[in-house]
């Protein structure tokens, strides 16, 4: 059987580009070395328990790219989210509360602060008729995309300045530091003193542009009913559809090259796939160095493939819990002290600290109870650890522990058995650094100086987190970027 393209691996990008050029009438074909698609989006199943390889929030749910994709095979909508209304930051100084509506502020000289956002709003919104709130909505919805043209210009001024260095010059206040070097590593891999400012302005505009009027902005944040793999399976059920083939437990070997052009892959079996497109969701520095090889790229292309800095690797604990023991969904504990020292100790020092780590969790099943059976509760956390750290893995796993305790008490208490996966379980679903996110969003790396999707073998693509010039977001959202515009630029150009 021909095929217009084939995609090396079925992560987010690689179903988004397989929508993208399924929808367009292209024969796809989609070679997955797992036994489920959806890499590090994919869910298990462990006694009643649906466990995601993360603990994620994703940005634009059902009104971002992955319905954008979706929309390309006629799936819109076929994905049900949970929108986010319950967040959690557990400080050893000051612990944060978003109940959905209103703000809770701790331990601040012993007194709680209440902050009435939500609540506020909804009043002005009585006193607003609602057609002039609404109009004044749309308005903000349409200007969007002008607004992002506008600031484009002024992000890239901040390519080469480190969120970090930024926030220096306006903040001294360390527990607003720490909050800030949790949520941007959660969300680019990289300590503040590497991530590039612009980045952080290309999200929020990015997730900006996501809104429509009429909607709650809290819809912009959602969880995935079914679980993370629920956004990759209904991308290739649509591919199928429009009558491409997705392979499961199918390992690639390499790419075949002839003439400077990709023909096609040989797989492990010893078959070879013809097409004059071959898409890799694999890895930018494994597609170079392992799928096709050096001798096939200028020396000087070759070596800056490879001194890619990738984004960090991750730990996670994935709880399973006898009993409900909290109502909260996601959220962050940040332990006591300047996160700088002990980020520095983790990225450049190769260390494990010996302090609880700062963690991001998630209860999924309070988001969707099909995901653990009744009357049981499932936890998440996921936080830092390098791959080449010098320290044992181990290490970390009590550690960890503790800090899911710290924010989330009674978790030890209750937990029916537990599982901690460390890098080297990544590294069977991914790039060999086991990177949580793929390549790091750090100043010299973001906007133009990103990598092009198009390599320079003629027909060989790259898609996910590492490749696309200009391509920016949060993890997931960003994966399914890259592969719809790598693969609209195919569309419109052979």
């Amino acid at each position: 059987m021909s095929y217009d393209a084939i995609i090396i691996g079925a992560g987010l990008g690689g179903c988004a580009a397989g929508c993208a050029l399924a929808g367009a009438g292209k024969k796809v074909l989609i070679l997955e070395r797992m036994n489920v698609v959806g890499g590090r989006c994919s869910t298990q199943e462990r006694e009643g328990f649906k466990l995601d390889m993360g603990s994620h929030m994703v940005i634009g749910s059902d009104h971002g790219s992955f319905e954008d994709a979706l929309s390309r095979v006629g799936k819109q909508g076929s994905v049900k989210w949970h929108y986010f209304n319950k967040l959690f930051i557990g400080h050893e100084d000051v612990k944060i509360d978003f109940n959905g509506s209103n703000i809770v502020i701790s331990g601040m000289d012993k007194e709680d602060i209440e902050v009435y956002a939500a609540s506020g709003m909804q009043e002005m919104m009585k006193l607003m008729p609602g057609e002039l709130m609404n109009m004044g909505l749309g308005m903000m919805g349409q200007m969007m995309p002008m607004v992002s043209a506008m600031v484009a210009p002024i992000a890239e001024q901040f390519d080469n300045v480190s969120i970090k260095d930024f926030m220096d010059q306006y903040m001294k206040w360390t527990m607003a530091s720490d909050i800030m070097m949790l949520l941007q590593f959660a969300m680019y891999g990289t300590p503040s003193w590497m991530t590039a400012t612009s980045e952080l302005i290309r999200t929020v505009l990015g997730a900006m542009e996501y809104y429509k009027p009429g909607m709650n902005p809290a819809e912009l944040i959602g969880y995935p009913m079914g679980g993370l793999i629920s956004i990759p399976q209904k991308m290739c059920e649509g591919i199928q559809e429009k009558g491409g083939e997705v392979r499961t437990s199918s390992n690639v070997k390499r790419v075949v090259v002839e003439g400077g052009n990709a023909v096609g892959v040989e797989l492990d079996s010893g078959e070879i796939i013809n097409a004059p497109i071959v898409i890799s969701n694999a890895g930018i520095k494994e597609t170079v160095a392992e799928l096709v090889g050096d001798d096939q790229f200028d020396q000087s292309y070759s070596q800056a493939v490879a001194g890619l800095i990738p984004g960090v690797s991750a730990f996670c604990v994935r709880g399973a819990m006898q009993k409900p023991i909290t109502d909260l969904e996601w959220g962050f504990a940040i332990p006591d002290g300047d996160l700088v020292p002990y980020y520095q100790k983790l990225w450049d020092g190769h260390e494990i600290p010996d302090a609880r780590p700062p963690i991001m969790f998630s209860v999924p099943s309070n988001m969707d109870p099909s995901l653990a059976p009744e009357g049981k509760q499932l936890i998440i956390a996921i936080g830092a650890l390098m791959y080449e750290s010098k320290d044992d893995y181990s290490k970390m796993e009590p550690l960890a522990l503790d800090s899911v305790e710290y924010v989330i008490p009674g978790f030890k208490e209750n937990l029916m058995w537990y599982d901690f996966l460390d890098p080297s379980t990544y590294i069977a679903l991914g790039e060999q650094l086991a990177p949580a996110v793929g390549l790091a969003q750090c100043v010299g790396q973001v906007g133009a100086s990103r990598p092009s999707s198009k390599s320079p073998v003629e027909g060989l693509y790259y898609v996910g987190g590492e490749a696309g010039k200009n391509i920016s977001g949060i993890a997931t959202d960003m994966c399914t970027k890259s592969g719809l515009a790598c693969a609209d630029y195919i569309i419109q150009n052979t």
